[in-house]
């Protein structure tokens, strides 16, 4: 991984195919994808189709856009990532998942991003996930009677 890269792993309470669906499904991404606020979430899943995630939150409106480049299904997502704080080439985000038991070791790598906009992103991606971990064990307590 080069200087122009954050990688974060994490182990989130859920299995792989779960946690697929809150990383590709926009009624699932609006619960977490932001650090805070809320979210609008727009997904075209497929190799060539768009996301799209509009941040909303401490009175900042972050528009943030999209292609897959890879979708390898419950395991592997690979996509590109403009905002006005990613410089003017798009950013690639990869996010791979493996089981862990019930659960789901997350690795998620952010290429090609400006130097400047690494401490920022580093610290979105970690408030992103900590909102992610706790959807993921809300919905496990609810499945299992919590």
């Amino acid at each position: 991984m080069g200087p122009d890269a954050l990688e974060i792993e994490r182990r989130l309470p859920a299995p792989v195919d779960e946690v697929f669906r809150w990383w590709t499904e926009p009624e699932r991404l609006q619960e977490w994808m932001s650090p805070v606020g809320t979210v609008e979430a727009e997904v075209d899943l497929r190799v060539g189709g768009s996301i799209r995630i509009v941040m909303r939150g401490d009175g900042m409106v972050i528009e943030h856009q999209g292609t897959f480049l890879e979708i390898v299904p419950p395991r592997r997502l690979v996509f590109t990532w403009m905002s006005p704080y990613t410089g003017p080439q798009p950013s690639v985000v990869t996010v791979e998942l493996e089981p862990d038991g019930g659960a789901t070791r997350l690795r998620l790598i952010h290429q090609q991003l400006p130097e400047a906009a690494m401490t920022s992103h580093r610290g979105g991606w970690g408030a992103m996930l900590n909102r992610l971990e706790g959807r993921l064990g809300k919905a496990a307590d609810l499945i299992h009677g919590g």
